[in-house]
């Protein structure tokens, strides 16, 4: 991992973009350890938003060294690399926090189609960079800079609340194809609500399993444990069972919460 970041790590220093107060890795990386399919997941927090030239820059070297296995098809020379997200924040986009704060640039390996057509991310008011920041908070390694409490405060309860519950509608459009990533989500977000923690994949997976019927269970214990590297997840002929009990997560979020932590 340090290997593949190396290079985005010495632009970072020798190019500066958006005058940067930090880098931290956060995520599996900074906790159980990356697992076969896990992203390398990056904050870096600046003091000024990216000019579009900082922008293109970051895609070009992204594109090169970034990559997903389900691009095998379209994109070949990718497949066999481990991807990278890196989200950038300009610090007073976060002071105050707000429901939806800003998220100045973002790099994903769903964005790869767009950015290979000269696309370049532009800053969004994001519900999930409040997950975002909890989740750097709850765990990161420091890259560059000073700790992470240091330059940015810590996520209120009720407010990660609200941002987990405020995601919930993008993550139902994502299951066609990404079966297994929704459902663990989907039982992250229930154990946030319920703990006000942000905890592993599996470990959420693991903790939701056991109030679900036999099937349903299945299910999920399926994608843990593909998630896990334990199984080869084949989702064929699945989907509908998978949206089913996506659905049923995500109403039992809804009613989870209580009236005061609602949108």
């Amino acid at each position: 991992m340090d290997e593949l970041i190396a290079p985005l790590l010495k632009h970072l220093d020798r190019e500066n973009p958006g005058d940067v107060v930090g880098v931290y890795l956060y995520g599996s990386a900074s906790t159980s350890g990356l697992r076969a399919d896990s992203d390398i997941d990056l904050l870096m927090v600046t003091h000024r938003s990216l000019t579009a030239p900082e922008r293109a820059a970051l895609v070009s070297l992204l594109l090169g060294i970034s990559g997903w296995h389900g691009h095998a098809e379209r994109f070949p020379d990718a497949a066999h690399r481990r991807p990278i997200e890196l989200t950038s924040i300009v610090i007073a986009d976060v002071h105050p926090l707000i429901d939806t704060p800003r998220c100045d640039f973002q790099y994903g390996e769903w964005l790869r189609a767009d950015l290979t057509h000269g696309h370049l991310p532009q800053p969004t008011n994001d519900p999930d960079a409040v997950v975002l920041l909890a989740t750097t908070h709850s765990a990161c390694r420091v890259l560059r800079g000073p700790a992470f409490g240091d330059v940015v405060t810590s996520v209120p309860s009720e407010l990660l609340r609200k941002a987990v519950l405020a995601v919930i509608p993008d993550i139902l459009e994502q299951i066609g194809g990404d079966e297994r990533n929704v459902l663990l989500t989907l039982a992250r977000i229930l154990v946030t609500l319920d703990t006000g923690q942000i905890v592993s994949k599996d470990a959420a997976a693991e903790a939701v399993a056991q109030t679900l019927t036999t099937t349903d269970r299945d299910l999920l214990e399926r994608a843990r444990a593909g998630y896990l590297g334990m199984i080869t997840d084949d989702w064929t002929g699945l989907t509908s069972r998978v949206t089913e009990l996506a659905h049923t997560l995500a109403d039992r979020a809804q009613q989870h919460c209580s009236p005061r932590c609602a949108l």
